[in-house]
C-alpha cells in the first residue's frame, strides 16, 4: 500500500529554486452493481468514509481507490455539476453502488454545519473522516466573517467539520480521522497571532503554511482528547503531487500523479498497520516528527482556542454515541 514519493513540499521546493459553493449538504446517491474484486486483503472491512475535496486531485484519486476496495465513499465538492460528473465517472470506473455526493463550500461555516447535518441524517455512523480539502490563494480573499480564505478552508472548516461529525464517528466500532497537512508548515518560524485570522498583512505562501501548521497542531490536540475512545486522529503530508493547488503556486513539472498521494491517505484510513496509531504526523511514506513549533503546547492551545472562538463552539469534549459535546 505504501510507495516512494518525494520528501519535500512542492511549495518549499519551488521557493528554494528561486468558486462559489452550492447549497450545503445536498447529496446524491446512486445504485449500481458492485465490483468488490479490488478489495485489498490488508484493508478494513467495508467502511463508510467521507473524503472532503474529492472531485479533483488527491481527493478524487483517494475516493476512487476506496471505492475499488468496496467501501461506502461519501464524495464532497463545491460545484454540483462537477460533482455529478465525477460521481458518474467513479461509478463507471469502479462499478460501485456505494458512492454518494455531498455539496458544500467549506469556506462558509453555515455550509460546513449543513454538510455534517446532512451526513448525520443519511447515516447513523461514520467510520473514517478524511479532511482532504484545501486551497492555496495567490491573492488575498476573505470568507464570510472576514476570515482569510486559505485559513477558513484549510483550518477553520476542518476544525468545525470534525467537531460536528464526532458523534457519528464515535458511533463507529473503530473510527479514524485523517487530516491532510503539508511539510510547508516547517517554514513557519513563529506565528504572528495578531495577523490571524484576517491576514491583513498577506503573503500567499505564508498563509498556506500557517494554515497547515494549524492542522498539525489541531490533530495533536484532538488525538490527546481521543485517547481512551474508539477513535484516532493522524495527519500527513502526501508528497509532491501534481494538483490544482500545486499549480496555483508553481508548475507541476516533476510532481507525482494524484494516485501517489492517495496511497498515503488510503493507508492511514484503512490499513490495520495503523489502526492503533494516534496523534502522529506522516510525510509521504513514513512517520516523522513535525516541526518543534507544531508540537509546542502553547501553539496547540492557541490554535484550538482560535478554532473555538471563530466557530462559536463553547467547549469540546467527546461523549458517547450521537450526543452533543460540551465542556
Amino acid at each position: 500500500m505504501w510507495c516512494s514519493s518525494p520528501d519535500t513540499d512542492p511549495l518549499i521546493a519551488a521557493r528554494m529554486r528561486g468558486g462559489s459553493g452550492a447549497v450545503a449538504g445536498t447529496h446524491t446517491v446512486r445504485h449500481k452493481r458492485s465490483n468488490r474484486d479490488g478489495v485489498h486483503p490488508d484493508c478494513m472491512a467495508e467502511q463508510t468514509i467521507l473524503v472532503t475535496g474529492s472531485t479533483d486531485g488527491i481527493g478524487k484519486a483517494t475516493a476512487r481507490a476506496l471505492a475499488r476496495q468496496g467501501h461506502h465513499v461519501l464524495l464532497h465538492g463545491r460545484d454540483r455539476g462537477k460533482g455529478r460528473t465525477v460521481l458518474e465517472e467513479l461509478e463507471e470506473a469502479t462499478g460501485s453502488d456505494r458512492l454518494a455526493l455531498f455539496i458544500a463550500d467549506l469556506s462558509v461555516q453555515e455550509q460546513v454545519r449543513g454538510l455534517a447535518e446532512e451526513i448525520g441524517e443519511a447515516y447513523d455512523h461514520l467510520d473514517v473522516l478524511i479532511n482532504n480539502a484545501g486551497v492555496y490563494m495567490p491573492e488575498r480573499k476573505t470568507a464570510p466573517g472576514g476570515i482569510e480564505m486559505t485559513f477558513a478552508t484549510n483550518y477553520v472548516a476542518q476544525f468545525l467539520l470534525t467537531h460536528d461529525l464526532i458523534p457519528y464517528l464515535s458511533a463507529s466500532g473503530r473510527a479514524r480521522i485523517v487530516n491532510v497537512a503539508s511539510i510547508a508548515h516547517r517554514s513557519v518560524r513563529s506565528v504572528d497571532w495578531e495577523n490571524l485570522p484576517e491576514f491583513d498583512d498577506y503573503d500567499a505562501y505564508g498563509a498556506y503554511a500557517v494554515s497547515k501548521l494549524g492542522v498539525i497542531a489541531f490533530t495533536g490536540g484532538l488525538a490527546r482528547m481521543l485517547e481512551g475512545t474508539s477513535m484516532t486522529a493522524n495527519c500527513l503530508h502526501p508528497g509532491v503531487i501534481d494538483t490544482k493547488l500545486l499549480r496555483a503556486y508553481t508548475s507541476g513539472a516533476g510532481a507525482a500523479p494524484p494516485e501517489r498521494g492517495a496511497e498515503v491517505e488510503v493507508h492511514l484510513a484503512t490499513s490495520p498497520d495503523v489502526s492503533m496509531v494516534n496523534g502522529k504526523y506522516f510525510e509521504a511514506t513514513r512517520w516523522t516528527h513535525p516541526s518543534p513549533l507544531a508540537l509546542d503546547p502553547v501553539v496547540r492551545e492557541r490554535f484550538w482556542e482560535m478554532g473555538l472562538d471563530l466557530t462559536g463552539i463553547e467547549g469540546w469534549s467527546v461523549k458517547s454515541r450521537r450526543q452533543e459535546m460540551t465542556v
